[in-house]
């Protein structure tokens, strides 16, 4: 939701792309969350790790296609990633990986 009076992100152009990409990638949240609640018990240790990865997951997927589509095509490109913003982008992950041959 958009807060105009206190407002935890300043560009609202990213909070509506942010918020758009999840609307697209809700069936396959949809999906992961099932596979999660079918094979896991809920509270056990093995649940809350496969979730809270899958949240995580999900979360730096949409927020590097949010940031992606905003270079490419966004009228305001200062970005603020939201809660996102300490994780290290998809880019960050790799650094230091050997590539494969």
């Amino acid at each position: 939701m958009l807060n105009e009076r206190n407002p935890r992100q300043e560009n609202f152009e990213e909070v509506i792309v942010h918020e758009l990409l999840h609307l697209k990638l809700y069936p396959l949240d949809q999906i992961t969350e099932g596979l999660i609640y079918s094979n896991y018990e809920e509270g056990s240790k093995a649940f809350d790790f496969a979730y809270a990865q899958f949240m995580t997951s999900l979360e730096i997927t949409v927020e590097e296609l949010t940031k992606c589509f905003l270079m490419q095509y966004g009228d305001n490109k200062e970005l603020s990633y939201g809660r996102c913003k300490d994780m290290k982008s998809f880019d960050e992950l790799f650094d230091g990986l050997k590539p494969l041959k």
